[in-house]
């Protein structure tokens, strides 16, 4: 079985980073949400990086149970850098951005060390 959330080898402290390929299974994105809990206890507040090779799409029940992870944690992020060429990810910061206060924004992947470098700042 292909892994298709990792965390990166840059992950430490409080930033935590993703590289998501394909659509990830429900079993994936709960070990994912599980290592972000923990260091959300460990640091109270994260810094988020996730690199998306393209737009993932689930079905309505794994959207719902990710959004609603995402609502019940967002106080808890401090920074999302969102790495993915696909102009609907622009769309999903905007919203995001503007729903809490979290400071979000999003690379191309040909910037990914730029996005790297924000949200360490």
């Amino acid at each position: 079985m292909k892994v298709l959330i990792k965390e990166l080898p840059v992950s430490g402290g409080k930033l935590i980073a993703f590289e998501v390929k394909e659509d990830v299974t429900e079993e994936e994105f709960n070990k994912a949400a599980q290592l972000m809990k923990n260091r959300m206890e460990e640091h109270g507040k994260i810094r988020l990086l996730a690199k998306f090779h393209e737009l993932p799409v689930r079905e309505v029940s794994s959207i719902t149970d990710r959004i609603s992870f995402a609502k019940d944690n967002l106080k808890h992020i401090e920074k999302y850098a969102i790495v993915g060429d696909n102009k609907a990810f622009e769309a999903a910061a905007k919203i995001v951005g503007s729903a809490s206060d979290i400071e979000i924004k999003r690379f191309e992947i040909k910037d990914e060390e730029k996005a790297l470098e924000w949200v360490r700042e």
